[in-house]
């Protein structure tokens, strides 16, 4: 007789434990080693280009005030990049926008209209003004775990100083 009320009870137990399986909203996509912002990717990105407004430098000059906002794999390139001894005038002028001089503002727009939120990655258009100058560029956002940061800048001003599309082939192509 206890046996066979063992024989019962495993089996529901089994399936009940199945039916209780939560599963997470979203899946692990990894880890950041650096610090960590606050925020959704329209958030992080707004805070980036802030900052970049607030301590205007060309380029690799302030790395380290930017690893925060900084994706693991770009936050590499660019100190591979600042190691190498080259004279490139693109390394020279501003990675972060299709522009040379610099930007005034930034308006990153809303992430709040993508429906997927187990995203990793997210592009985000930001409109840019320098003096009376206005452009769009893209910003690509990615996700380490909890943590959104900058991974690529898709340059598309009209007047674009830089040798390729976007910053990282630009880093890539010299």
């Amino acid at each position: 007789m206890r046996s066979s009320v063992l024989m019962l009870i495993t089996p529901c137990a089994l399936l009940l434990s199945a039916c209780t399986t939560v599963t997470p909203a979203y899946k692990d996509i990894g880890v950041r080693s650096g610090p960590c912002l606050d925020g959704g990717p329209d958030s992080v990105a707004q805070q980036f280009y802030d900052y970049r407004i607030a301590h205007p430098s060309r380029g690799l000059s302030d790395l380290a005030g930017l690893r925060p906002y900084l994706s693991d794999a770009l936050w590499q390139q660019l100190q591979a990049e600042s190691r190498a001894p080259q004279a490139n005038t693109f390394l020279q002028q501003d990675l972060f926008s299709s522009r040379n001089d610099g930007i005034d503002t930034a308006n990153v727009a809303s992430a709040s209209t993508i429906p997927n939120t187990d995203a990793r990655n997210i592009p985000l258009r930001v409109t840019l003004t320098k003096g009376s100058q206005q452009w769009q560029d893209e910003v690509l956002m990615v996700r380490a775990g909890q943590c959104w940061s900058v991974d690529d800048v898709r340059y598309l001003g009209a007047v674009s100083h830089a040798p390729s599309g976007s910053l990282r082939l630009s880093l890539e192509k010299h």
